[in-house]
């Protein structure tokens, strides 16, 4: 929710303040004159300005105010360079109170800078009152601690959806954007409906915000689609990659594979069964019992060892020696594995302390460039993390010595943070390394293993003994054996993954299935048919009478805006009924929210509704229509009172039921002083 509780705009002169204080309600708000050019609408555009949405006027910082912000001020005859200009704006949450500053002329301060106080306007300067400065219109302001329009989404207890950017990214939906269609500006927004929504790099923005405004399914269901479509992806991937290294390790042990599906599916018992291990055109199981009936038949030849017990002992015992090394060096080497990673696990965490400095500091500086004036830890020779004096030091530190500012600082973390990803690429080297010196000691490990297995087995049979080419082709079987059950054992594991992969697959599928088929749940119809009903019938009470049966008068399915027969309404609209259009819409969108809860912040700023003529009758009924069915929200209308009629719709409206803001001469006027 969204409440403006009150303006208040300082312009100073030499000697003269000059500027606007008044106070809004709830229910219709008028700010009215009997002429134009009398500051209207730089009253209205510096309510955006204050909430950083300037974007919708047409641009960023204060070149979209008018000159009496920036250069000179008038005064009767008398014409006053304006030194110092910038506006208070109260805002309600439904809960809490905060008043906002934004500069527009101040020496020293950029106008991107914003200040916060978390009391009303009246207790800003009380000693107890909270006080922070963020920044607007930079990179991140949407989303870092200290960007004001990250603060705002809190504070309005708005959360913004992702959505996709142009870009292909992405990214929040702005909140320039969600306000774009709920304050109409006068230059650009009477065009068309939402035509005063800023370019800022989003994929159907008008959509997107419309689907938020009403909370539609269809944007969750968007976010659903984006979400499936990236596990889809990582079950692909890893279907793969398993795929892959089941075919490796297969083709290294010279053996075909049949059957395995080369990307995801539903597996079944029958599907597992297709998946066939080969080798010389044998099942590997049948393979392994020949080779095993071949290994038995050669240990049943005894040939005699007399002749060579003694070298065989010799043999042995060198093989035994070589394993014992191996092993220790195996046992060392996990040491050094160990090591490298938690050498890993703790620059891991530097990195993210750093990274986190360097949020912090690159903050800090960025509101000491626009002008912050709030004490820092660092002005006060304080540390901002444990807040000891920084000249604390275990070393005398001489007076000339200087202390880092906050560019040394940044400068300073962004080395470390080089020399950290330096020094964890080189442990990760160094992991690898280790870690395939241990694969290859572990290989050379299993072989002299089977071949002193070997070698005993030969010493101990008393008067045997084998040939050299029985010797080889024994552990020759034995090794293929081996590899080959370890190639059963690899690919049974694999099994269970495939099993795993397989269920993640069928779940996707269910979620892919359970999303509506024609996008829109049936929440989603009853508030699209809610808003075309709200919009019909504001035509009608408005007066539009470029079509002449309302009730052809659809919201168009592609982007929820008003259409005719599958056309955009305003090609059959003249142009004082495109203006009508325009209140219907704008009018249905906060009426539907309310009616349905959707998203809507329950505030509307109309500046100069009667353009094109309109009748003065048909605006009497906008007036009321927002007096009868809007009194809980805010509306607030700059308009011109200059003709009798427009005057006397003004004075016949219910007395009590709104709050008029007449404008004299000029907007601002003399004050009395500063707030």
């Amino acid at each position: 929710m969204l409440k403006i509780n009150r303006l208040r705009i300082e312009i100073k002169a030499k000697e003269k303040i000059f500027g606007f204080d008044e106070r809004f309600f709830s229910g219709l708000n008028l700010i009215a004159s009997d002429d134009n050019t009398r500051g209207k609408s730089s009253i209205i555009a510096m309510i955006y300005y204050c909430l950083g949405f300037e974007e919708i006027i047409g641009g960023r910082g204060e070149k979209v105010l008018t000159a009496a912000f920036k250069s000179v001020i008038e005064e009767g005859e008398n014409v006053w360079p304006v030194l110092e200009s910038g506006a208070y704006l109260e805002i309600f949450n439904g809960i809490e109170v905060i008043t906002i500053f934004r500069a527009a002329k101040i020496e020293n301060r950029d106008n991107r800078l914003i200040s916060v106080y978390y009391s009303d306007m009246e207790n800003i300067h009380r000693q107890d009152t909270l006080l922070d400065d963020m920044y607007v219109h930079m990179p991140n302001a949407a989303t870092n601690k200290k960007g004001f329009h990250n603060f705002l989404e809190t504070f309005l207890h708005i959360e913004l959806p992702m959505v996709p950017a142009s870009d292909e990214a992405i990214r929040k939906l702005y909140l320039q954007l969600i306000f774009s269609g709920m304050f109409i500006e006068q230059k650009h927004g009477w065009a068309n409906i939402l035509s005063g929504m800023p370019i800022l790099g989003i994929k159907e923005s008008k959509k997107r915000v419309i689907e938020f405004i009403l909370d539609l399914d269809t944007l969750d269901n968007d976010r659903k689609k984006d979400q499936l479509r990236a596990e889809e992806d990582n079950i692909k991937k890893s279907w793969t990659t398993v795929v892959r290294e089941i075919i490796l390790l297969v083709e290294r042990e010279s053996c075909t594979i049949t059957g395995l599906p080369p990307s995801p599916k539903i597996l079944t018992d029958v599907d597992y069964s297709k998946i066939i291990i080969q080798k010389n055109n044998d099942h590997i199981g049948e393979y392994i019992n020949d080779l095993t009936k071949d290994y038995e038949d050669l240990n049943a030849l005894k040939p005699k060892i007399i002749d060579n017990f003694d070298e065989l002992q010799i043999e042995l015992s060198e093989t035994e020696k070589t394993i014992r090394e191996y092993e220790w060096d195996i046992v060392k080497l996990s040491d050094l594995l160990d090591k490298e990673h938690i050498s890993i696990r703790r620059l891991e965490n530097n990195l993210e302390i750093i990274e986190t400095d360097i949020s912090n500091n690159k903050d800090a500086a960025r509101l000491r460039d626009l002008g912050s004036e709030i004490d820092l830890y660092t002005s006060r020779d304080l540390c901002p993390t444990c807040h000891q004096e920084i000249a604390d030091t275990l070393l005398p530190l001489p007076n000339d010595m200087p202390i880092m500012n906050i560019d040394d600082n940044i400068r300073h973390l962004n080395a470390q943070r080089d020399m950290l990803k330096f020094a964890k690429l080189s442990h990760e080297s160094n992991l690898d390394k280790i870690q395939n010196s241990i694969n290859h000691m572990e290989e050379s490990l299993y072989k002299l293993r089977s071949l002193a297995k070997s070698l005993r087995s030969d010493l101990y049979q008393t008067n045997d003994s084998f040939s050299e080419a029985i010797v080889y082709k024994r552990l020759s079987i034995e090794s293929e054996i081996n590899n080959l059950k370890r190639l059963i054992d690899f690919y049974l594991n694999n099994k269970v993954t495939f099993e795993k992969l397989s269920d993640r697959w069928k779940d996707h599928l269910e979620k892919k299935a359970a999303l509506p088929e024609n996008k829109y749940s049936e929440k989603d119809k009853v508030k699209l048919k809610h808003l075309q009903e709200c919009l019909v019938d504001n035509l009608k009470k408005f007066g539009y009478r470029s079509v002449k049966n309302l009730n052809q008068v659809e919201i168009s399915k592609e982007n929820y805006l008003p259409a005719i027969e599958g056309f955009d309404m305003k090609f059959d609209s003249s142009a004082s009924d495109n203006i009508r259009a325009i209140w219907a819409f704008t009018l249905s969108l906060l009426q539907t929210s309310l009616m349905d809860s959707g998203n809507h912040p329950g505030t509307l700023i109309f500046d100069e509704p009667a353009q094109h003529s309109i009748i003065v009758s048909d605006m009497k009924e906008f007036f009321n229509s927002i007096i009868n069915n809007l009194s809980n929200s805010q509306v607030i209308i700059g308009i011109t009172v200059k003709d009798s009629d427009t005057r006397k719709v003004v004075n016949e409206l219910p007395e009590g039921k709104y709050n008029l803001i007449m404008v004299p001469n000029k907007a601002f006027q003399k004050i009395d002083k500063s707030l």
